[in-house]
């Protein structure tokens, strides 16, 4: 398989990917429809904030900690 080949396949598996609606947006029309918008806008704002700081954790290194922790032997 060529380069062009792999960036080409590349190309079309991170674009579906990026167009497949994931767990968040089931949750935020899941509430939408049962709940109404007003919570749909809270879930959508809670989900926004999870990741914000998930993003701050890992830009701090924090994430690179957490991961560095070895879990078989901590308990």
């Amino acid at each position: 398989m060529s380069v062009t080949d792999s960036l080409l396949a590349f190309t079309f598996a991170a674009t579906l990917l990026t167009l497949t609606p994931g767990l968040d947006t089931a949750l935020i029309l899941r509430t939408s429809v049962a709940e109404g918008g007003k919570k749909a806008v809270q879930a959508a704002l809670g989900i926004d904030v999870g990741c914000f700081i998930w993003g701050a954790l890992v830009a701090f290194g924090l994430g690179a900690r957490w991961r560095s922790l070895n879990w078989r032997t901590a308990y």
